[in-house]
C-alpha cells in the first residue's frame, strides 16, 4: 500500500513539471527603423515649412521672434547674410529669379526680401512710405502670405508687390518687365519669381546687398 502511494505521489509530482508555466516575460514591441520617434513625428506633422534645416523656423513659428537678437529667425538671418555676402551669389539669386526659375527654396527668398527691406528703411531702398516696409509687415503677421494654397499665397505676394514697384525708381525695361507679368497668369509661381526679382534689382540688392 505505501508502495502504492508513493508511486502516485511520483507521478503526481511529473504532472506539476509539464503544466508549470514560467513567469511571463515584458513584451517588447520593436520600432521600425524608418517610423521616428514620438517626438520627431510631432515635428514633421507641422505645417510651417522651415527655413535652412533650422528647427522651428518659418514665418509661423513661435520660435521665429522676428526682430529680435534671438530665436530662429536671427539664425536663419545669419545664414542668409553668409549666403548672400558675395555680389556674385546675389547676382546669381536675382539671375535665377528673373528667369522664373524656381532652383532657390522660396522661403529663403522671402526672407532675402524681408532682410532687404529691412535695411532699406534706413536708406530709403524699400520704397519709402506706402512701401515695400509694409509688405514686410504683411509679412511679419505671418497670415497673409502663410495661409492658403502655394499658388494662391504666390497671387496676394504679386498683388501687394507690383503696385509698389514705381516706387523704386526702376528702369524703363524694369518697369517693362514688371507691367508685363499681368498677362503672365498661365504660371503664378514664375510670376512671383519674376516680381521678386525685379524688386531686388531694382533696390540695388546685387551692389549693396
Amino acid at each position: 500500500m505505501m508502495l502504492l502511494v508513493l508511486v502516485v505521489l511520483a507521478v503526481l509530482d511529473c504532472c506539476r513539471g509539464f503544466v508549470a508555466i514560467p513567469p511571463a516575460l515584458p513584451l517588447r514591441v520593436t520600432r521600425p527603423a524608418w517610423l521616428p520617434s514620438a517626438g520627431v513625428t510631432s515635428g514633421l506633422s507641422m505645417s510651417t515649412p522651415t527655413i535652412y534645416g533650422v528647427p522651428n523656423s518659418g514665418w509661423k513659428s513661435p520660435q521665429w521672434n522676428w526682430g529680435s537678437a534671438s530665436g530662429t529667425g536671427h539664425d536663419c538671418a545669419a545664414i542668409c547674410r553668409r549666403t548672400y555676402g558675395t555680389k556674385e551669389a546675389r547676382q546669381e539669386l536675382v539671375s535665377s529669379l528673373l528667369s522664373g526659375g524656381t532652383a532657390v527654396d522660396f522661403e529663403e527668398v522671402k526672407l532675402t526680401m524681408a532682410l532687404a527691406w529691412q535695411n532699406g528703411r534706413w536708406d530709403g531702398s524699400d520704397g519709402g512710405d506706402g512701401g515695400y516696409g509694409d509688405v514686410l509687415t504683411m509679412m511679419a503677421q505671418a497670415k497673409r502670405y502663410e495661409e492658403g494654397s502655394e499658388e494662391e499665397r504666390a497671387r496676394k505676394l504679386v498683388e501687394d508687390m507690383r503696385p509698389r514697384f514705381a516706387l523704386l525708381s526702376p528702369t524703363k525695361e524694369q518697369m517693362a518687365a514688371m507691367d508685363g507679368l499681368i498677362a503672365d497668369s498661365n504660371d503664378v509661381l514664375a510670376a512671383r519669381n519674376r516680381c521678386c526679382g525685379l524688386v531686388l534689382q531694382a533696390m540695388g540688392f546685387v551692389e549693396n546687398g
